[in-house]
C-alpha cells in the first residue's frame, strides 16, 4: 500500500522532500502511518511522540481532508492512495 503525506510546515523544515509518501502495510491505521514516519525520520519522533512512545495529545490528523477525530481516531485504517495530513498545534496570540 502507498499513501501520501502531508506534513505542516514546522516539520518540513526538518525533513527533505522524501517524506512525502509511505508504504504501510496493508491494513495499517494511522498510528502506525506516523509510526513509519518516525521510524523513516527519527528527527520528528520528538515532536510527535511523547516519552511513552504514544502520540501526542495536541497532534491532529487528516485522512482525505477529514479529521480523523471523527472516525476512529488514531486507529482510523488506510487505504491505498490516502493522503494522510499531519498537524502540529497553532498558537500564539
Amino acid at each position: 500500500m502507498r499513501i501520501s503525506v502531508e506534513l505542516d510546515f514546522s516539520f518540513k523544515r526538518a525533513l527533505g522532500e522524501g517524506y512525502r509518501t509511505l508504504e504501510p502495510a496493508d491494513g495499517a491505521t494511522v498510528r502506525e502511518g506516523i509510526r513509519a514516519l518516525t521510524r523513516r525520520y527519527p528527527e520528528v519522533a520528538a515532536r510527535l511522540l511523547d516519552e511513552a512512545g504514544k502520540i501526542r495529545r495536541n497532534i491532529h490528523a487528516l485522512v482525505n481532508g477529514g479529521n480523523v477525530q471523527f472516525r476512529e481516531r488514531f486507529d482510523t485504517l488506510l487505504e491505498d492512495g490516502d493522503r494522510l495530513s499531519i498537524l502540529a498545534p497553532v498558537g500564539g496570540g
